[in-house]
């Protein structure tokens, strides 16, 4: 069982995602490895049951009407310790002005009361959109800092991303 107090959570699409295309490992999971491995945190993917299509389009199409929706997947892999954790990282992608539904799952499926949350999020021109208040007002009981981390999805591949996570870290007094 791990030791660390800090969990760095994150939803991160993987496939055809707009202006790089196919991809093996999301722009959000990038972010979040390189927070985690700087913390030296334990690493949670949130992944809803939800299973997107292969193609870009289709997938903003399945995402605005889950959003509609307001629908709420089920977390595929369980995270049972979460209690341990008084420092928690949520990352997540910019859809539609909102974080992923499978996030707001991740929001309802725990007990955020005085844990310590620090957002960031990756878009490709809408910036963080308002979520960091956003998320503020859902987890009413945590300590959320609006503080985040915003950088545009096709930046993450850039060799000067692990140095912008750490400047951020560092801001942040980590």
């Amino acid at each position: 069982m791990s030791t660390s107090k800090i969990l760095v959570a994150y939803f991160s699409h993987i496939g055809d995602t707009y202006n790089l295309g196919m991809v093996k490992e999301g722009n959000t999971q990038i972010l979040a490895k390189h927070i985690a491995n700087y913390l030296k945190a334990d690493l949670y993917h949130i992944i809803g049951d939800n299973k997107y299509p292969t193609k870009y389009m289709d997938i903003t199409r399945q995402a605005r009407s889950e959003l509609d929706q307001k629908l709420r997947p089920n977390l595929v892999n369980p995270l049972n310790n979460f209690a341990q954790y008084q420092t928690i990282f949520i990352g997540y992608p910019i859809w539609y002005s909102k974080p992923p539904m499978a996030v707001y799952t991740f929001f309802e499926s725990f007990d955020f009361t005085n844990k310590n949350v620090f957002l960031f999020c990756t878009h490709e021109g809408s910036g963080q959109a308002g979520t960091f208040s956003h998320v503020k007002s859902v987890l009413k009981n945590a300590n959320v800092s609006t503080n985040g981390l915003v950088m545009k999805g096709t930046d993450t591949r850039n060799s000067n991303t692990k140095q912008a996570v750490e400047t951020w870290l560092k801001k942040l007094k980590f």
